[in-house]
């Protein structure tokens, strides 16, 4: 599978919105009338996460001990962002996207109130990659978006996620989708190699899309490192 291709093109993994599923993904207006889903409820979910980052795909100066931090995140309604590109990194997800350590983003996500399903955020475990991992959870017809990172390292601060992934489509849950994982810059570290040294910036930058080496090649390039699937088990 490619590790990303040109931005702004119909086969680009990496722009926003791009997945494979059974069904579309529901449009801006179902967006809108999340509340008024008429939808079973409870129902119940897997999330695979294989990753596929690796030297022969990304040879610039690729890092000893290749891995992903154990996934973390969780079901929460439409009015809850636990990250989001374009926005400034919240204090957990600077921890997350730098150290792996998914403790305050966890205690992020229970302050969310009856936005969120306290008992379901979930933690993965941590893989090599290339490799895969899964985790469950489950969810109601009041929780149908789906946030979860994952920390590529060594790195200074990149990650894999999705922010309020959509879990229904056509007033119904959707039962399978693939959705691309590519590197995002937390913001919060200057640093451009995988094991550069700290380096603060002046003023942090939103999370954006990691373009250009060391993951691809070309210099407005993202990278796919890997793949998130999406399957409804109940």
């Amino acid at each position: 599978m490619e590790d990303g291709a040109t931005t702004g093109t119909e086969a680009d993994p990496c722009q926003p919105g791009f997945a494979h599923a059974k069904e579309p993904l529901r449009s801006d207006e179902e967006h809108a009338m999340a509340s008024e889903l008429s939808l079973p409820s409870p129902v119940a979910y897997e999330v695979t996460v294989h990753v596929f980052w690796n030297a022969a795909d990304h040879p610039a100066d690729f890092p000893p001990n290749p891995h992903f931090s154990p996934l973390a995140g969780g079901p929460h309604s439409e009015g809850f962002r636990l990250w989001q590109p374009g926005e400034p990194a919240s204090p957990a997800i600077e921890m997350q996207a730098e150290t792996g350590d998914p403790g305050p983003l966890k205690k992020t996500y229970r302050q969310g109130g009856s936005r969120v399903l306290p008992d379901q955020f979930v933690v993965g475990d941590l893989v090599d990659s290339p490799g895969r991992t899964t985790v469950a959870f489950r969810t109601d017809n009041e929780h149908t978006f789906l946030s979860v990172t994952s920390r590529l390292a060594p790195s200074p601060d990149w990650f894999v996620g999705v922010a309020a992934l959509p879990l229904t489509s056509g007033g119904a849950w959707i039962e399978e989708a693939v959705i691309p994982l590519c590197v995002w810059d937390a913001g919060t570290d200057d640093g451009r190699s995988y094991v550069s040294a700290s380096e603060q910036p002046e003023k942090p930058q939103p999370i954006h899309l990691l373009r250009g080496q060391p993951l691809s090649t070309g210099p407005e390039q993202a990278a796919q490192v890997g793949e998130l699937i999406l399957r409804r088990t109940e």
